[in-house]
């Protein structure tokens, strides 16, 4: 193994959910099948992020793992899995006790999936552009407009609605907790070119579709701050996605390098090849490695991590790329054969990039808060 804390570091609990579920996931396949995402989310994997008394001494990190082992199997599985625990902690920390007393149950258990509807056609990571409108009438809002990008929203039971409810800027936005089935709700198909990375992405229309004040999420005009679990814990479960499919990668490339030989011996042994394989065990470790603090800043201090979360995504994501990259080099044209998947980790390396915020968009968080963080440093 390349991932994961030290030996003398771990606690029984989280190791045994960490063998749980890449149990699942190694037996699954590739597709991230709704049946397979409830088994998993059965097993309690998100309760290290949705209970706050859990008895584990690295709860976000501990969840990482998990995602990590997942990832090593199908990142499409992970990603599913990651998607569930950013909604379902973004509800936990923002809905009304009774809101989330009714939804919570079904959410840790994978009775009911949720999604986050944020992109637009002229709004991705720009939130003060969302153009979707939802207008007061009494005790209910009428919401009407599109959402894109939307992942797993075939599957989902609840739909995270960022809607404008004031003025143009991120200070008229509120967030809705939208019922799926709700009238007016149009969930199109998913897009077909995303199919071969089997990450199912919808579009959803709302047409005068109407939710209770009482499914807003935090405060009205204030979605800005119900967001913020995206630029930490959701950049957290992308990076131990990346470090998954980077460790599955480096571990087929050096099967591949220790059995194909060339000129009378095994290729590891060029040396070519044998240094490009220590550089990406080194790269991953290092992943992990920043992973870890990270994940260790935001349960001490989540207000504080959005820094160091947007190092971990960023790092890991671009090793990620790195790495597959080097794998399908080291293969050769084996790694486009039917049935090998270096090639396919390579396009969900690149795709994790881009998630979350793309790794420009990080790079901007992380130059922003520059200053501040060496004042931090040096006690200012």
């Amino acid at each position: 193994m390349y991932w994961g804390r030290d030996t003398l570091d771990t606690d029984r609990g989280s190791d045994e959910l960490v063998r749980q579920v890449e149990s699942i996931a190694a037996t699954a396949g590739a597709a991230a099948q709704r049946e397979t995402v409830t088994e998993i989310l059965a097993t309690g994997v998100l309760d290290p992020v949705l209970a706050p008394t859990t008895n584990l001494a690295h709860p976000s990190e501990t969840f990482c793992d998990a995602l990590t082992a997942i990832a090593r199997h199908s990142v499409e599985l992970a990603e599913a899995v990651q998607v569930q625990a950013l909604c379902a902690n973004t509800i936990r920390r923002h809905a009304t006790a009774s809101l989330w007393s009714e939804l919570g149950p079904g959410m840790r258990e994978g009775r009911s999936l949720a999604v986050s509807c944020l992109s637009e056609r002229n709004s991705g990571s720009d939130l003060s552009a969302v153009e979707l409108s939802a207008v007061r009438e009494g005790d209910t809002y009428r919401l009407n407009g599109h959402k894109n990008w939307v992942a797993h929203a075939v599957a989902a039971s609840e739909l995270i609605v960022y809607a404008r409810t004031r003025d143009a800027g991120i200070g008229g936005i509120t967030a809705f907790v939208v019922p799926a089935n709700a009238p007016g709700v149009e969930v199109s198909e998913p897009s077909a070119h995303l199919q071969g990375i089997a990450i199912p992405v919808s579009s959803i229309g709302f047409r005068d579709v109407a939710v209770p004040a009482d499914r807003i999420l935090g405060r009205r005009d204030r979605g800005g701050l119900v967001t913020d679990i995206l630029s930490t814990q959701g950049r957290l479960g992308l990076a131990a996605c990346a470090i998954g499919v980077g460790t599955a990668a480096l571990e087929r490339a050096l099967r591949f390098a220790k059995s194909h030989r060339r000129f009378g011996q095994p290729i590891i042994e060029y040396q070519s090849v044998g240094f490009t394989l220590a550089d990406m065990a080194t790269g991953l470790r290092a992943a992990q490695q920043l992973l870890s603090h990270a994940c260790a800043t935001f349960d001490r201090d989540p207000a504080g991590a959005t820094l160091v979360c947007a190092q971990a995504k960023l790092f890991a994501t671009d090793t990620a790329a790195r790495v597959t990259g080097e794998a399908v080099e080291i293969l050769g044209a084996s790694a486009y054969l039917p049935g090998e998947r270096v090639e396919m980790w390579m396009r969900q390396a690149k795709l994790l990039q881009t998630l979350q915020g793309t790794n420009r968009i990080q790079r901007l968080t992380i130059a922003a808060r520059l200053d501040a963080a060496v004042a931090a440093h040096r006690g200012e």
